[in-house]
């Protein structure tokens, strides 16, 4: 019997993000990029990192003035997240990195 998962509706939005992880080879890292898009349960951002599936990550997101009021007028949210996909495009320096947001994150998760 198949499943039909349901997605959530992705919004084209280009964010200033903060990314901290670890890459393929345990080195940690962090990486000043953008968000290619974002859904109430994930994220799709570029990076020149070398990820795996199942890397955890905190993202640091900075909101422009329009947002701010969803999110108690914060000028920047901090997620956890886990990666879920990975593209990388034949020519590009960069990687698309798909990401679900698994929770806010603390500041000392960073």
């Amino acid at each position: 019997m198949s499943q039909l998962v349901q997605r959530e509706k992705r919004t084209k939005l280009h964010l200033p993000v903060e990314v901290h992880g670890e890459e393929k080879s345990g080195t940690r890292f962090t990486e000043m990029t953008r968000s290619l898009n974002i859904s109430g349960g994930g994220i799709c951002f570029e990076s020149h990192r070398q990820l795996a599936i199942g890397s955890k990550l905190v993202l640091t997101i900075e909101l422009p003035i329009s947002l701010r009021r969803h999110f108690s007028n914060r000028d920047v949210v901090r997620y956890r997240a886990v990666v879920c996909r990975l593209e990388r495009f034949e020519g590009d320096a960069v990687c698309r990195v798909g990401a679900r947001l698994l929770g806010e994150a603390s500041s000392e998760e960073v």
